[in-house]
């Protein structure tokens, strides 16, 4: 199995699962099937100014992200954490929620295809 891919690293989800590929594959379809709903929270919580809700749903996705190898994006819901919280830096959050949405997108593809060949 390449460990390597396109946006998508499994280096650390294949560590972890120590040769199961069910739970390789359990894993990739809980990204799949959480990750879209969060980034509409993400978009939704920004929009009503929510940002409590916002930081508690960019530190929800955080984990999801180290385990598909998005050490980048983890680093942006860490911001939009660290942002949120403090009520500081809000201008730069429609375009990091964005980048995350955009990143997302490109690795559920990606993963999709994965899970199918597992």
């Amino acid at each position: 199995m390449e460990e390597k891919h396109n946006v998508a690293d499994l280096s650390y989800l294949n560590e972890l699962a120590n040769g199961d590929r069910s739970f390789v594959k359990e894993m990739i379809t809980v990204f799949l099937e959480q990750t879209p709903e969060a980034i509409s929270k993400l978009e939704k919580y920004y929009s009503e100014k929510n940002w409590k809700m916002l930081r508690a749903t960019a530190h929800k996705m955080k984990p999801s992200f180290s385990f598909v190898g998005l050490k980048e994006t983890a680093v942006i819901m860490n911001s939009i954490e660290e942002y949120s919280e403090n009520e500081i830096h809000l201008e730069l959050l429609p375009e990091m929620i964005s980048t995350v949405k955009n990143t997302c997108s490109k690795v559920m593809a990606e993963l999709q295809g994965i899970k199918n060949n597992l």
